[in-house]
């Protein structure tokens, strides 16, 4: 992992690039948004049980490892383990050529937001039931 300091007109960008590929900045990274036009997708399916994939996900809090040579002063986060989310919902999960998984978190939205809907008809379902267990 070798850091490295580039000049620009604005000023510096603190980047490092390991050597398996992965691109890290001190910095923020910004950027439009990625690609999701229909025209690149195919066998596109809705998300089935997604409320029973959420239910198996667990979110923590961690502090990461500090490293000598890393160029980010991160400390406490909050997130998930790629191990855990590899077991559910492995589609959001990557390994790289070291063993190292990654995960795209921006993929856990669109889970709940089904989960959410799934909630939505259950809740539904049980407003049709004429009970009295509350009296």
């Amino acid at each position: 992992n070798s850091g490295a300091d580039w000049q620009f007109n604005n000023g510096t960008l603190r980047a490092s690039i390991s050597g398996s590929g992965t691109f890290t900045a001190a910095g923020d990274v910004v950027a439009y948004g990625s690609p999701s036009d229909k025209r690149l997708k195919e066998n596109i399916k809705p998300i089935e049980s997604a409320l029973n994939k959420v239910m198996k996900l667990k979110g923590v809090t961690f502090d990461w490892k500090q490293k000598e040579d890393s160029i980010l002063e991160l400390k406490e986060d909050i997130g998930f383990i790629a191990q855990d989310v590899q077991k559910v919902i492995p589609e959001l999960v990557r390994e790289n050529k070291d063993g190292m998984l990654s995960m795209r978190h921006q993929g856990v939205a669109p889970i709940l937001l089904e989960a959410i809907k799934e909630l939505k008809a259950e809740i539904d379902e049980l407003k049709k039931c004429k009970c009295n267990c509350n009296k």
